[in-house]
């Protein structure tokens, strides 16, 4: 380890290789790096390369110090996969992970020649690296050594790694030993699990964090490598959120998952602003933790009921729902429990009242169930509702008594000229005044005097449940024995215009007023028989809000409707006598197809001959032509004769030609012949050559 800067390199395994008295004589070319046995100056066999020629500009060039790290700055320069960083005349990089005393050559070139070799002397102390540096228990903690002497085919070496820590409660530390084999490079890779510390289980302490301390052995050279840490954190709860009724929604009482900064995670039994944490039976809470064993399954139990498991990651997290359950009024322990250890917090049920339904139109009945009160004492069920004088009204819903878990059930109908909006129902008994409350929304309804109405006869409808205004910030007042609370709560809902529609269309306007929870309208059953709809809306916005619905069922009939329902019969008349007229017209298609049938079998008779006899023609067609093929044949040798013959025929006519130019000469000179002998030789030469030709033509 070295500086550069004046800053310590952080990072394990770097080294740094200082040119400066080079700076002067050399103002170019390359640096490659050796490792190497001896320390002669000069490369010699064995020798391995371990950097080769790392431009000399970039290792004399000035690096200066930004404040943002050792190595800022610096030219990065990679070989084989190795970063290392040049400047102010040197070369930091990783070191060769082989441990033992060696050579480190430093071979200057220009234009490829080398003109000078210098060696150091290093020793590589073995060294380890633990990943990761925190968790929690039961985290796998990969450690990886660096620099111990290699395993030969000869001799084997190992490290020996160990690690220590302190459980909470114990009295002195305890140490773990692995040994681990050290391979042909000097290095090794294991893993171990973080241990179990203990932190904050089962009872909270002022320790947070717990350390465990490792290094390892070079068991061959004696070498011991440095100290590291390891930082265990305690298993918290990241997140407690729970349902609440009074609000109608959820009460956030841990909450690092969403706001991290004004959040802080809760740890055994010990959450942020609160002794105690509130239990709403038969509600839901959501529980999320940290560091717990990874990939394990925690059991989240209440007392010693189990409520459901969740499963941890590979960082131990887990977020799981569970349903509180109903349990006689009183104190208990939340716990989640992984294979080593659980965290907890104390829980306590207080008084709940649930609305069923939560939505209610007048003159609709609700359920009013209230847990965790007084057991086996008298319940008071009142209805807080309020007008736009800004006053809270009172009226008693039902006197009931719990039962031995503090549970009581009671039913109460809502009046008819209840004012929509957000009312209250509040509950307490005689024993020392516990009170809770519950939210719950009445809705608009509407009515009509008829449901089923003949054409043209007068219905009424009314609205009820309008909102006719608010009474804000009603004290409300909640107590747990002796902890008394006064939470402002809005009651009703702001005024606001309502309109009646036929069938989604509005024709009945009406402006609801601050003084009345209801309104009502007259209108005619119309429109074809049948069912129709009466809609309340909400004419303050728009487009337009449906409030409220009701049916009307028209029966009767109308001109309008006998008109139509002639149509219809006149129409279904001329559709019967198209369908009669194609029936018959079908009919005959189908004597037709008949024919046409009949047709297509005595065609396909005649086909059938045809082509018997076009096969018994083929036949006698294919004999006429072998015997004209064959005549042919004969032709053309009778043809190649007659040629041959012709051509002795010229050949004989030149003789002959020959013969009587000679017989001219000599009877031209014979003059005592008769000249009648002469003629009859030549007449009777023509007459032989005459028969030859026709001797010819005839053949």
């Amino acid at each position: 380890m070295t500086t550069v800067d004046k800053k310590a390199l952080s990072s394990p395994g770097y080294f740094d290789v200082n040119l400066t008295a080079f700076e002067s004589t050399i103002t170019g070319g390359y640096v490659t790096l050796y490792t190497s046995t001896n320390q002669q100056a000069s490369i010699t066999s064995g020798d391995m390369i371990y950097v080769a020629n790392i431009p000399f500009s970039e290792i004399n060039a000035t690096v200066h110090d930004d404040g943002s790290g050792p190595l800022s700055g610096f030219y990065n320069f990679t070989y084989n996969g190795m970063t290392f960083y040049l400047g102010n005349q040197s070369i930091v990089g990783p070191a060769p992970t082989i441990g033992g005393t060696y050579y480190i050559k430093a071979e200057i070139s220009t234009l490829g020649t080398p003109v000078y070799v210098s060696a150091a002397q290093v020793r590589l102390m073995p060294n380890i690296i633990i990943s990761p540096t925190s968790g929690g228990a039961g985290t796998p903690i990969a450690v990886t050594g660096l620099g111990f002497t290699p395993s030969t085919s000869s001799a084997t070496n190992d490290a020996n790694l160990t690690w220590t820590y302190l459980v909470t409660g114990a009295s002195s530390y305890t140490t773990n030993f692995k040994l681990v084999p050290v391979n042909s490079t000097g290095g090794f890779t294991t893993t171990v699990s973080a241990p179990e510390l203990k932190l904050e289980t089962p009872a909270g302490s002022s320790v947070k964090d717990g350390t465990i301390y490792f290094n390892a052995t070079d068991v061959s050279s004696g070498v011991v490598t440095p100290t590291y840490t390891f930082t265990e954190y305690p298993r918290v709860f990241d997140q407690i959120i729970e349902y609440n009724t009074a609000i109608a929604g959820w009460s956030p009482i841990v909450n690092v998952l969403k706001s991290p900064q004004l959040n802080y995670p809760a740890y055994n039994n010990s959450i942020p602003g609160f002794s105690t944490v509130p239990i709403y039976e038969n509600q839901q809470m959501i529980i999320a933790g940290g560091n717990f064993t990874p990939d394990q399954t925690v059991t989240i139990y209440f007392g010693s009921q189990s409520l459901g498991t969740a499963t941890t990651n590979a960082t131990g997290f887990f977020n799981v729902t569970v349903t509180m359950p109903v349990v006689a009024n009183g104190t208990y322990d939340v716990k989640v429990v992984d294979p080593l250890a659980y965290i907890y917090f104390n829980g306590t049920t207080r008084p709940e009242v649930v609305v069923t339904p939560s939505s209610v139109a007048p003159g609709q009945t609700v359920t009013v169930s209230g847990y965790a009160f007084a057991a086996n004492n008298v319940a008071n069920v009142t209805w807080v509702w309020g007008f736009p004088i800004h006053t809270a009204y009172v009226t008693s819903a039902a006197n009931t008594t719990t039962n031995s878990l503090g549970e009581f059930s009671a039913s109460y109908t809502i009046p008819t000229w209840a004012a929509g909006g957000t009312y209250v129902m509040n509950a307490s008994t005689n024993y020392a005044n516990p009170t809770a409350y519950a939210l719950f929304e009445i809705t608009p309804t509407m009515t009509l005097s008829q449901s089923t109405a003949s054409l043209g006869t007068q219905i009424t409808a009314t609205a009820y449940g309008l909102g006719n205004g608010t009474a804000s910030a009603v004290p409300i007042v909640i107590s747990y024995g002796t902890s008394y609370k006064t939470t402002p709560v809005t009651l009703g809902h702001s005024i606001y215009k309502i309109g009646f529609a036929y069938d989604n269309v509005p024709v009945f306007g009406s402006n609801n007023t601050y003084e009345s929870t209801s309104a009502s309208v007259v209108l005619q059953a119309a429109g074809y028989p049948m069912v129709h709809y009466v809609q309340l809306y909400n004419a303050s916005v728009t487009p337009f809000t449906l409030l409220a619905s009701a049916p009307l069922s028209v029966t009767g009939t109308t001109n309008v409707g006998t008109t139509t329902l002639n149509q219809i019969n006149s129409t279904v008349n001329q559709i019967s006598s198209q369908v009669s007229s194609v029936s018959t017209t079908l009919t005959g298609m189908q004597t037709t197809l008949t024919g046409i049938q009949s047709s297509l079998t005595s065609l396909q008779t005649a086909v059938g001959n045809l082509g018997s006899a076009l096969s018994s023609d083929y036949n006698s067609l294919s004999s006429s032509l072998g015997s004209v093929s064959s005549s042919l044949s004969s032709m053309s040798s009778t043809l190649s004769s007659v040629s041959s013959t012709v051509s002795t025929l010229g050949s004989s006519l030149s003789s002959m030609s020959s013969t009587l130019s000679s017989v001219q000469s000599e009877a031209a000179q014979i003059s005592t012949v008769n000249s009648l002998v002469l003629a009859t030789i030549v007449i009777a030469i023509i007459v032989l050559v005459l028969e030859i030709v026709v001797l010819i033509r005839r053949r």
